[in-house]
């Protein structure tokens, strides 16, 4: 069973609804250097000061600005910056946005929920974890006692659950309400009233929790739980959302694969070794975008670099022995698109061990397939690109159901859940 409790949240003290756009950041594993130095440039206490502190020279190690984060949370807290509500209440997060032309809104539902084992099949993980960012990640939990983002988890809906988020919405309190810069409209609302959160409880109670991103968090919760011992520490921070939203969108992040040294073969020859070409043309936005757009059919979509060319390609009889060969996870497993690549491209045909040395350092990520096209056509510094379909919810979920979990970033939920709405403190 899934236990979701009210929780008395920690938010910032707006003067105005808009003020949040100046305090809120994307989750900390989205923020790179740049993004970093422009949300610390937002406002003093934006957010991403607490998430992503900014490494200083002095520091003797990565926890330091772990440290520095926590004696700011406190200090914005003793300030009055940050204020506790006044009694315990869910939270309703509203996002609105547009994707291929089409407006549309997702509606979750902010609550605590209990940490619990995998194996228990409550909250179930759909992709595998590294061990760097737990570590860095206890850290930040170690020196905040704090959940200071969210868990992004997708409820299983019988046909109730998305009417109840949607008849709750209108009965929360507006607390704040801001558009981002990259068009999401970001809406966070307050629910007290004692009969609808126990109602929202009680349907979400007997459904399995899929996490959708916050893989790294989730699991290093549940081990400072275990490490704390303290009652607050058993329960994360999560926006649930159900799995009928009509908002939730999943995308693909492309692969843009760099020149490998010594590597002499024509990337058109390299490919037909284990792949048929179904089609070939000239390069362009359009066609990859089309691809992208276009119903789920086995194929992939190649990028030449050096031709500037696109082929459409799938498995040949001798990939298709390289797949089981290579795999020993079901075939719906290896013929995920990321699984092909990986295991066709990556490790057979440039013999890549799939490691996370070579799937960060050696393969780049991109969710926009004009970038994709200019970044990698013509240059030198790539061998090639993979344009990939966005998987649905519904392969997610059978990947999961047959205890398999899904490989590393192959699902790009958007828009992503931003820090700085509300914060749980794991205090009695």
């Amino acid at each position: 069973m899934a236990e979701i409790r009210p929780f008395t949240g920690y938010r910032y003290a707006l003067n105005a609804p808009a003020d949040l756009g100046r305090i809120i950041a994307p989750p900390y594993d989205m923020l790179g250097g740049d993004a970093i130095d422009r949300y610390y440039a937002r406002d003093p206490r934006n957010v991403v000061r607490i998430i992503q502190n900014k490494k200083e020279p002095a520091d003797a190690g990565n926890a330091d600005r772990h440290r520095r984060a926590a004696a700011l949370f406190e200090q914005w807290i003793r300030d009055g910056a940050i204020v506790r509500d006044a009694q315990p209440a869910l939270y309703v997060y509203r996002q609105e946005f547009i994707v291929d032309g089409s407006r549309r809104a997702r509606t979750g539902i902010i609550a605590r929920v209990k940490l619990v084992d995998f194996s228990e099949g409550v909250v179930l993980p759909h992709e595998n974890t590294l061990s760097a960012p737990k570590v860095d990640r206890m850290q930040h939990m170690q020196a905040i006692n704090a959940n200071t983002e969210q868990i992004f988890g997708i409820v299983q809906d019988g046909g109730d659950l998305y009417p109840a988020i949607a008849d709750a919405a209108p009965r929360a309190e507006a607390l704040g309400e801001c558009v981002d810069e990259f068009g999401v409209t970001h809406r966070l609302m307050r629910l007290s009233d004692a009969n609808i959160i126990t109602k929202l409880q009680q349907i979400i109670a007997p459904r399995a929790i899929l996490i959708a991103d916050g893989h790294h968090r989730y699991e290093t919760a549940l081990a400072y739980a275990r490490e704390n011992g303290a009652p607050a520490a058993a329960f994360v921070m999560m926006t649930m959302v159900s799995m009928t939203d009509p908002g939730l969108v999943i995308r693909p992040f492309h692969r843009m694969v760099r020149a490998q040294p010594g590597m002499a073969t024509p990337a058109r020859e390299l490919v037909a070794r284990l792949f048929t070409i179904l089609r070939e043309e000239p390069a362009s936005a359009d066609a990859a975008r089309g691809f992208v757009q276009s119903p789920e059919d086995g194929s992939l979509l190649f990028l030449d670099a050096a031709a500037s060319r696109l082929y459409r390609i799938s498995p040949n009889a001798q990939g298709e022995a390289a797949l089981k060969r290579e795999s020993t996870l079901s075939d719906a497993w290896n013929h995920l698109n990321v699984s092909t690549v990986n295991l066709l491209f990556v490790k057979t045909l440039l013999g890549l061990p799939l490691n996370g040395e070579t799937l960060h350092d050696q393969i780049a990520y991109e969710q926009d397939a004009a970038t994709v096209i200019n970044t990698v056509a013509g240059s030198g510094d790539f061998t090639g690109a993979f344009f990939l379909r966005p998987v649905t919810i519904q392969t997610i979920r059978a990947i999961v159901a047959a205890g398999e979990r899904m490989p590393q970033k192959s699902t790009n939920f958007f828009p992503k859940i931003w820090s700085g709405l509300v914060f749980n403190r794991l205090e009695p």
